[in-house]
């Protein structure tokens, strides 16, 4: 059975890089999360999206739309590159548009998908595109700690349906995003105002939120994925296999990757390093 494996690139880097503080060690957790999830859900097709680096069309709608946050650490941007530069020799589609976040390119691709698409990622944000044909393997903690969500997970978690987080998040709102949403409304409160009213533009006529309906709104316009984007997308120059080839070992092997290199499902028997496996940055 044919699937595809669709990564949240820059969610899954962030993860690894706050997960250790050795050196290479975003680089390394990316792709221990990546290898992972190819072997466990047999991957036949690989995309890797990413956030460009420019101003998106939710600037544009609200121009504290993630003010505050602090610029990416010069060492990371690094193992950013490099993680690229790996997934590039492997032969990995990518994609990154101006104008969009990585968010948007995920939700375009598994709607024109007619695959079965699992969605790698360390942003619950993601749960909103959960559907028959589409999984979110949600990183809990560290780089290890991986859960799977369908839409009957998300039902019986949240009491809502997937695209109804939607609705939540536009009422309790996002201070990593910096989304409004309404004032001294959480997500238990939200959960409770959706699980009434359906969406959170019938919950704003509600007596306690009709004075912040804008706000509402607009905060639902910055949350909702776009499934939309122009983009030109073709499954069939997305196929990954293994094993992969004895370059790509030897660009992990360059960068002391020693765990990744003896793993005997990525390569060609004949290709595997006669050496002493050193410890790895994370127990795999």
């Amino acid at each position: 059975m044919e699937t595809l494996l669709l990564v949240d690139g820059n969610s899954l880097i962030n993860r690894a890089y706050y997960a250790t503080s050795l050196i290479n060690g975003a680089t390394y957790g990316f792709f221990t999360m990546l290898f992972k999830e190819i072997l466990d859900i047999k991957a036949t097709h690989v995309i890797v999206t990413f956030d460009a680096r420019a101003k998106t069309f939710r600037h544009e709608m609200y121009d504290q739309y993630k003010a505050g946050r602090k610029p990416m650490p010069d060492d990371l941007a690094e193992q950013l590159f490099d993680t690229k530069e790996l997934l590039s020799i492997m032969g990995v589609k990518m994609f990154e548009k101006p104008g969009f976040e990585a968010d948007d390119l995920m939700g375009t691709i598994s709607r024109l998908s007619k695959t079965k698409t699992v969605i790698l990622t360390a942003d619950r944000d993601m749960l909103q595109l959960v559907n028959d044909n589409v999984h979110v393997y949600l990183t809990k903690t560290g780089v290890t700690h991986i859960e799977e969500y369908d839409s009957a997970r998300i039902e019986k978690e949240f009491g809502v349906t997937p695209r109804q987080l939607i609705e939540v998040k536009a009422l309790m709102g996002d201070t990593s995003d910096n989304i409004p949403g309404a004032r001294g409304v959480g997500e238990k409160t939200a959960l409770k105002y959706i699980a009434q009213y359906k969406t959170a533009e019938a919950a704003s006529q509600d007596p306690k939120l009709i004075d912040q309906i804008d706000s509402i709104m607009m905060s639902r316009k910055l949350t909702e994925i776009k499934c939309d984007v122009d983009m030109e997308f073709d499954i069939t120059k997305c196929v990954f296999s293994l094993p992969m080839s004895r370059e790509v070992l030897d660009e992990f092997k360059k960068r002391r990757f020693n765990t990744l290199c003896a793993k005997r499902e990525l390569w060609n028997e004949a290709d595997l390093p006669k050496m002493v496996i050193q410890q790895s940055f994370f127990n795999t």
